[in-house]
């Protein structure tokens, strides 16, 4: 089974190097800007009402080799051997990312968001508001 992606839009951030992003969104306040195709324009009405978004991305700048057991950065320091669906490492079968970001605003197909960990010209497959009630898991 194949599937196919269309994305609707690009980033534009500060990070032009493989490497040069932190390990996770959650860690950068760095600004970025999404730009969303004038196709899908008309889908940004009413997002500026929601303080996070999850971005899913396509994680365009990935080697030729994608194993399937790595030292995450999290086990680094004992050298673990995990696998890579027990990681969050960028370079995946299928190099799909998420990442929660805070919106900062929205100027027509432009959102200025905070907290990237993505390399300039990642191509957006989708966004999505982030909700207080049911994002977070239980305790």
């Amino acid at each position: 089974m194949a599937a196919e992606f269309e994305p609707i839009g690009h980033l534009e951030t500060a990070y032009t190097q493989a490497g040069s992003p932190p390990s996770q969104a959650s860690l950068s306040e760095s600004v970025a800007r999404v730009v969303v195709d004038e196709a899908y324009v008309d889908g940004l009405l009413g997002l500026d009402r929601y303080p996070h978004l999850w971005l899913l991305t396509w994680l365009h700048d990935q080697p030729d080799e994608r194993p399937l057991q790595l030292v995450p950065r999290a086990t680094e320091a004992t050298g673990e051997v995990q696998g890579v669906f027990a990681s969050r490492a960028p370079v995946r079968p299928n190099p799909i990312g998420l990442s929660l970001v805070r919106l900062l605003g929205v100027d027509g197909n432009s959102l200025t968001v905070a907290g990237t960990d993505l390399l300039d010209g990642t191509p957006v497959l989708d966004i999505k508001p982030w909700f207080a009630d049911c994002d977070l898991p239980e305790s």
